[in-house]
């Protein structure tokens, strides 16, 4: 899989994960793939669609896209 599939992978699970686990529309502005192909991390940025927060949404492409946490801006 190349970069660019990765991240558009990555800003699809974010996006469905934020609407089914957390009741957020999230929409993406930023992907970051973290350590290089070792450490296999992703870290999504976006925001609340209704409340306008950012967020932060980082998984592990290497686990299946598992996300590993969440991080909000307040």
């Amino acid at each position: 899989m190349d970069k660019s599939e990765i991240e558009q992978m990555a800003e699809n699970v974010a996006v469905q994960y934020m609407k089914v686990e957390r009741e957020i529309e999230f929409v993406t502005t930023d992907v970051e793939i973290l350590g290089g192909d070792d450490l296999g991390r992703v870290l999504v940025h976006g925001y609340n669609e209704e409340s306008k927060k950012e967020m932060s949404v980082m998984m592990d492409y290497k686990d299946n896209y598992r996300v590993t946490s969440i991080g909000r801006n307040e």
